[in-house]
């Protein structure tokens, strides 16, 4: 078994996605962001059609604002209420894989701290004002006062 170039199969993949055109999907349908819109927007959908708005009505509305079928085509009543049990099913299963996750005995309950760093090495990032920038005898006189412990005072 020849040994894999992680590094050389990074730069194909990264070459292929660059190479597939704008509005194609990875198996090569269109993209049509209806699935993504209805993902966004389910709970309105169902309050809509709870209201008494027919899945007909409700998909040609969002034809008419330029939600399509992928291959271009209005969205259809059955098509509509397809990709609805389509993003339900998926936020069932991403639920069923959560609480499966969280049933494991060996992965912590709590998500962990994040790390800081110490205070003392922390980046400070308050810059001063162009009002608060000290002068030149300012600077000097901070530097004497910094050496005024220093040096010897003479008793008179």
């Amino acid at each position: 078994m020849p040994k894999l170039d992680l590094s050389k199969l990074t730069r194909e993949v990264t070459r292929r996605k660059q190479d597939r055109p704008d509005g194609i999907g990875p198996g090569g349908r269109p993209v049509s962001g209806a699935m993504a819109m209805i993902r966004d927007n389910l709970a309105h959908l169902d309050a809509l059609h709870a209201a008494g708005a027919t899945w007909v009505d409700i998909a040609a509305s969002l034809a008419s604002q330029g939600v399509h079928h992928g291959s271009g085509a209005p969205l259809t009543g059955r098509q509509l209420t397809g990709l609805i049990a389509s993003v339900r099913r998926q936020a069932r299963q991403r639920e069923a894989r959560t609480a499966k996750r969280l049933a494991r005995p060996d992965l912590p309950k709590v998500a962990a701290a994040r790390l800081q760093l110490s205070p003392d090495l922390a980046v400070r990032r308050s810059m001063p004002t162009p009002l608060s920038l000290a002068t030149e005898e300012d600077l000097r006189r901070e530097a004497l006062a910094s050496l005024d412990s220093l040096l010897k005072k003479e008793d008179r």
